[in-house]
């Protein structure tokens, strides 16, 4: 069960005004068929609505819901040759299975095992040679196995991604491995020197997704061992990537958002450059801290757990300007802050987070007390602006999702962000 923040207790009738704001504009919303995506479109919208009934159902219109839902099934075919978690099969798959699984006894276990096989057939190939991350990539696809495999048998998907993954791993040492940013992936840093090895530090693009997607797998037997391995020796590395401290130096972050790295005879050779990162879901020490914690706990190992600690311990003394948090979504705002610590607390048990918990989430309602609705808004670096925006990762939807976790309601949906 999720730890409720007091400041959310406190304020829960102006939470639930925002709720029942967000659940008018959400339901009003136009169908868009080319805009079906979890984390920027109508599936996304979905699983708002839905978790928002359950906590109060008389927010939603279950003829308005249900219409949405089917649009979305109908829908579903246009995307089958485009596979992300963003806006493609992956992630509305995903929201597909999470409410099937939500029917407890009627779960119809046959409903995705169409689309188990497209992306089974999608995956299998000699060698990957699409992205390798989450948003748009093999990781992505991981997320989807590991809502399937809670209640359904097979583990052919999964078993195809981890062989990929142990291909790909670049051996950093004996016992250490990591993923760098395929050459022509989207999301390299440097791209006018694809031959240099790039590791990307990320959760949204980087090699904490692939850790954290491949958790679920070690609940197969069969891939136990083997998933134990990936885990352990790319969660070493990435503790090595941390970044050095000089005597009495106080550093804003832990990790850069990816460092770079090059093969001299056959060895990896780090270039650990100092440029931090900043606070959020997609990229910086949160989720990194997030990660290595849920590693800990799954293999029961106190050095991953006390690591967390650590460096979600220096999280909690940033501000909204060392931290950027320049709005209050999901990705990197000041909401998914607040959610981020809540589920650190859950597990690391440590009081101090709880409390930055509740700065955060104060944070982001004195935004909305300041300007309303429009103080959660989204920003837009590229119009240099803030603009309103409904989905899951930027706008109103993942907002809520965070203020309704803030109040109890249970963060089950947060594997679809390979955050438990």
């Amino acid at each position: 069960m999720i730890t409720p923040l007091d400041s959310a207790i406190e304020n829960q009738p102006l939470i639930k005004s925002i709720l029942e704001q967000f659940t008018e504009i959400i339901s009003k919303k136009e169908n868009d068929a080319v805009n079906c995506g979890l984390m920027n479109g109508l599936a996304g919208n979905l699983l708002f609505l839905l978790k928002v009934n359950e906590f109060n159902s008389n927010f939603i219109n279950e003829q308005t819901f249900s219409h949405k839902l089917d649009f979305l099934q109908e829908h579903l075919s246009a995307y089958v040759n485009h596979l992300s978690l963003s806006r493609g099969l992956s992630g509305q798959s995903w929201f597909l299975e999470f409410i099937n699984q939500a029917q407890g006894e009627d779960y119809d276990a046959e409903l995705c095992e169409e689309i188990d096989d497209i992306l089974v057939n999608a995956v299998t190939t000699e060698s990957w040679q699409g992205e390798i991350e989450m948003v748009l990539g093999l990781s992505g696809i991981a997320m989807y196995a590991g809502r399937r495999i809670k209640k359904h048998s097979s583990s052919k998907l999964f078993e195809i991604i981890i062989s990929h993954y142990e291909n790909l791993a670049i051996k950093t040492s004996e016992n250490t491995l990591s993923w760098s940013q395929p050459k022509n992936s989207v999301y390299r840093f440097n791209k006018d020197d694809p031959d240099n090895l790039e590791f990307n530090l990320g959760l949204a693009h980087g090699m904490p997704s692939i850790i954290a997607s491949l958790i679920p797998a070690l609940n197969i037997p069969s891939l136990y061992d083997r998933t134990k391995t990936l885990l352990i020796q790319s969660c070493d590395w990435l503790i090595e990537q941390e970044l050095d401290q000089a005597p009495g130096e106080s550093s804003i972050a832990c990790f850069n958002s990816y460092c770079t790295g090059s093969l001299d005879k056959g060895k990896v050779v780090m270039d650990k450059k100092k440029s931090g990162s900043r606070l959020g879901w997609c990229y910086g020490d949160l989720t990194i801290a997030l990660t290595l914690a849920r590693v800990g706990n799954a293999l029961e190992l106190p050095s991953y757990l006390e690591k967390a600690k650590s460096i979600s311990h220096l999280a909690t003394k940033r501000d909204s300007v060392n931290a950027a948090i320049l709005d209050a979504g999901l990705c990197h705002g000041s909401a998914g802050v607040a959610l981020i610590f809540q589920l650190l607390y859950q597990q690391l048990h440590e009081p101090e987070l709880l409390k930055t918990a509740n700065k955060w989430l104060v944070y982001t309602l004195d935004l909305y007390q300041e300007k309303g609705i429009e103080g959660l808004y989204m920003y837009s670096a590229i119009a240099d602006d803030y603009q309103a925006d409904s989905s899951l990762l930027m706008g109103f939807s993942g907002i809520g999702l965070c203020l309704l976790s803030a109040l109890g309601g249970e963060p089950d949906w947060a594997d679809c962000l390979l955050m438990n």
